[in-house]
């Protein structure tokens, strides 16, 4: 089966995000007319790497006062909506976020920490939803990180899918996938937790079966983002950073996410539900 590094996928997603942050940044000083036009006309006209590098230059020798304005003003936008450093996104997450995690398989527990830690301290439950053979991980990493006790008092949940994964293989329904997360989030309301916080590796464990399931896993990241819409949940889904599949998967991944993080770099994907 043909594999496909994620790694080009996320430098493109990453520099488009740059990019849009510097267009919004012209046109807020320029003018959304005025910013097009230039954009239009500079955009193929002299040397540099990206299409930002070749209009900052076209624009300096235009307009040289309002070049560094923009410049000014992109760095803040990039700031805002461009590429961030992974832990401070994680930090300021919230509910309602859906976040995918490329990494090499050995860090993925760990990884995972500082999501977990974000929904006990906003005080929800947090559900890992594993394949029985990575439960282990988890559980040391939990000791590791000293939430030994939240695993005890039930708040870090370690649940094996094992039967789910089967289910879906053979019959391919989502429906009674779909029941158990929302029992699980009904049951967390019963012990008066405000929200539910998912690690899940449903979609990855489909992913990287034998034989593969590439079309249920996107299926399966899109039922998320209903569930997220629905109910005070956040995601955080970890993959690895080599995939099986047809060219186009990882991006096809990407878009049923609000986030995605590569090393220690996160980037807005989508459109935020909250």
């Amino acid at each position: 089966m043909k594999m496909f590094d994620v790694r080009p996928t996320m430098d493109a997603v990453r520099l488009r995000a740059e990019e849009d942050a510097y267009w919004h940044a012209l046109e807020k000083a320029l003018g959304t007319v005025t910013a097009r036009m230039l954009r239009s006309s500079l955009r193929n006209v002299g040397q540099g790497r990206t299409e930002r590098d070749r209009v900052a230059k076209g624009l300096s020798d235009i307009y040289a006062a309002e070049a560094r304005a923009v410049e000014e003003l992109a760095r803040k936008e990039t700031s805002i909506a461009g590429p961030q450093p992974r832990p401070q996104a994680l930090t300021d997450l919230a509910a309602h976020e859906h976040w995918i995690d490329f990494s090499e398989e050995p860090s993925e527990a760990e990884r995972a920490t500082p999501f977990v830690e974000r929904g006990l301290k906003r005080g929800a439950q947090v559900v890992a939803l594993l394949p029985s053979q990575e439960v282990e991980a988890y559980e040391q990493e939990a000791v590791r990180s000293g939430h030994a006790e939240d695993v005890r008092q039930g708040r870090l949940t370690l649940l094996p899918i094992d039967g789910h994964l089967e289910a879906l293989r053979t019959a391919g329904v989502l429906a009674a996938l779909v029941l158990a997360i929302q029992g699980l989030i009904q049951g967390a309301r019963t012990q008066n937790y405000a929200e539910v916080w998912f690690i899940s590796k449903i979609a990855s464990s489909l992913l990287t079966s034998t034989p593969q399931f590439a079309n249920f896993a996107v299926r399966l990241e899109w039922m998320w983002d209903s569930l997220l819409a629905s109910y005070p949940i956040a995601v955080y889904c970890p993959f690895p950073i080599m995939i099986p599949g047809a060219a186009g998967l990882t991006s096809a991944l990407l878009q049923g996410h609000t986030w995605a993080a590569l090393a220690d770099v996160a980037l807005k994907v989508g459109t935020r539900l909250s």
